[in-house]
This record gives structure tokens, C-alpha cells and sequence, in this order.
């Protein structure tokens, strides 16, 4: 086994990020407004346009490629902060919203049937591909910790054709596992965070695992299909 990748990041790849980013995620938001500008950090996303373009030498790191996906996926499903507020529940089916770093369109759709909440949320970066998200919010559950919400989710990203006409190899990645999102309290007043882990899945037969702590640190490993180990250790705060 040789290690190809082992990056520490050492602050978010996005902005704004930590207390800022959770007042702009939950102030004044409906539920799928929330979901939408969650997922407005595709920042991270990226690297992917190098990673896998074809004519990179020594061809498309998928693998990599993989563990910048989950990166994403992780930092899509959750908010890391203070001064947290409760999203309002409205009849709406649809919100758009406006990645502010990259222009990237993200679109978060109810999936609910009346008795659950489910959603779905879109994103399309141009050049590159589509990200999906889609998860289903269990229920509410009380500890020593906080209100706790799980959520199984799947996500997946697919170089498009606007990729393909960038240059860009054909790929997808997919990440499943359930994230539970946290409403603690602290002497600052309440704080919103999560843990869980993905299972992660590349087109190229890449295998891995992302994990993520109260702290907000994601770790993340992939294995490509020749045992070669890939890295990637990044914050969400």
C-alpha cells in the first residue's frame, strides 16, 4: 500500500464559515432555504476540474476525486455554529439559491409525503458536473448532549456534459450514511452541530469512508482499486 494522499486542511474552503456561517444558514430561513444555502459552499467542489481533467499527467486522480466529493457531501448536510434559530416549516415545494463564491445554482425540492420530511437538493457547477443530495429526517431525539435529528442521506456528484466538453473524464461519486444534526446547549447560548459517517463509492473502484466528529472535523480515507491510500483531514468551522 502506498500513501498517494495526506492533506491536513487548516480552515474551512469556504465563507463565510463558523458563527457567520450558521446565521446565514438558519436566520430568517424556511426549512428548504436552510437546505439550499447549506449546500452553497461548493467551493470545495472545485479541485474536481483538476483532479480529473484527461489530459492531466499521469491521468484523472479519481480517488482523490473521491475525497474531495465527500469533503463537499459532508459540509452540505450539516451547520457548525452559534445563535442557531429554528427554520421555519412552510407549504413550499421549491427555493432556488445562489452559491455566493462560485454562482453554482442550487435548487432544494420537499420530498415528503405528509407524514415524514424528506428533500432533495441540487447543485450544478458549471464545467464540472451535478451534485444531489437526498435525505429523511427521522425524528427528533433528547440526551444528555442535546435534541438530536438523524438523517440517512445518499449523495452523489456526475461530471455532466458541460464537463465532458471542459475536458473532463467521465466519473461519479456516491456517499450513504446517516448524519445527526445536534441543537446543544453551551454557556453562549445554543450551539448547532452533527456526527455521523458516509460510505464512500467511486465510479472507478474506489472505496472509502468519511467521518465526522461534534467538533466539526472531517476524516476522510479512500482506497483505489490498486490499495493505494488517499487522505484528507478538513474542518467545517
Amino acid at each position: 500500500m502506498v500513501t498517494r494522499l495526506d492533506e491536513q486542511v487548516r480552515r474551512p474552503a469556504f465563507s463565510p464559515s463558523g458563527d457567520r456561517r450558521a446565521a446565514y444558514e438558519t436566520h430568517g430561513t424556511s426549512f428548504l432555504q436552510y437546505l439550499a444555502r447549506r449546500a452553497a459552499k461548493s467551493r470545495i467542489l472545485l479541485p474536481l476540474h483538476d483532479l480529473l481533467v484527461i489530459k492531466r499527467r499521469g491521468g484523472p486522480e479519481y480517488p482523490a476525486a473521491l475525497a474531495c466529493f465527500a469533503y463537499y457531501a459532508v459540509a452540505a448536510s450539516t451547520t457548525y455554529g452559534r445563535g442557531y434559530r429554528q427554520p421555519a416549516f412552510t407549504s413550499e415545494r421549491r427555493v432556488e439559491e445562489r452559491d455566493r463564491q462560485t454562482d453554482a445554482l442550487v435548487t432544494a425540492r420537499s420530498a415528503g409525503d405528509g407524514r415524514t420530511i424528506a428533500a432533495e437538493v441540487d447543485l450544478t457547477l458549471p464545467d464540472i458536473g451535478q451534485f444531489r443530495g437526498s435525505e429523511r429526517i427521522l425524528g427528533t431525539t433528547v440526551g444528555l448532549r442535546g435534541l438530536g435529528m438523524a438523517a440517512p442521506s445518499t449523495f452523489t456528484f456526475t461530471i455532466d456534459e458541460s464537463g465532458h466538453r471542459s475536458g473532463l473524464a467521465a466519473w461519479w461519486g456516491e456517499g450513504r450514511g446517516t448524519i445527526t444534526t445536534e441543537l446543544a446547549p453551551s454557556l453562549r447560548g445554543t450551539t448547532i452541530r452533527a456526527y455521523g459517517e458516509l460510505t464512500l463509492n467511486g465510479s472507478d473502484g474506489s472505496r472509502g469512508r468519511a467521518t465526522l466528529n461534534r467538533s466539526g472535523e472531517v476524516a476522510i480515507e479512500v482506497t483505489s482499486p490498486s490499495g493505494d491510500l488517499y487522505r484528507l483531514n478538513a474542518p467545517l468551522k
